[in-house]
């Protein structure tokens, strides 16, 4: 299940804004002769500490109205968070969406792009995007 309400116990002192940690690489899908294709496979890691919370984490094209409908992704949920693996395509955007039990809306959404993933949109979350850098043979087949 991709969104879902939660009740976990607060300790005090923490933060009350959310926070998203990516950890991702950029893989080449495929090269055609003018450009070639890439995939994002992000690790993705969010820490709400809110009594309850509903999050909703999906994945939508640029322009909504001409792709596909949003794909919810699966979490697993633990204490004060959760964590999920997803697959981004070029243009395509990873939208976190956290609601407390007092109607506070936090969101965060993230744009794939050039070999970047790039934070687009904010509201009262803390984001950290790392970019793993792979080991893979460079395009003139070499190391």
């Amino acid at each position: 299940m991709s969104s879902s309400t939660y009740n976990s116990s607060l300790t005090k002192g923490s933060s009350s804004i959310p926070i998203v940690n990516l950890s991702y690489e950029c893989v080449l899908r495929e090269r055609g002769r003018e450009s070639a294709s890439y995939l994002y496979e992000i690790a993705c890691s969010i820490t709400y500490p809110m009594a309850t919370a509903y999050l909703s984490v999906r994945v939508t094209g640029q322009n909504t109205y001409r792709n596909a409908a949003a794909r919810e992704v699966p979490f697993t949920r633990y204490e004060a968070g959760a964590t999920t693996y997803v697959e981004l395509l070029e243009a395509e955007r990873l939208e976190v969406r956290i609601v407390d039990r007092e109607g506070a809306y936090f969101k965060a959404i993230y744009f794939a792009h050039g070999q970047e993933l790039i934070e687009q949109n904010s509201r009262q979350v803390v984001s950290t995007i790392h970019r793993i850098e792979s080991e893979s043979i460079n395009e003139t087949g070499g190391k």
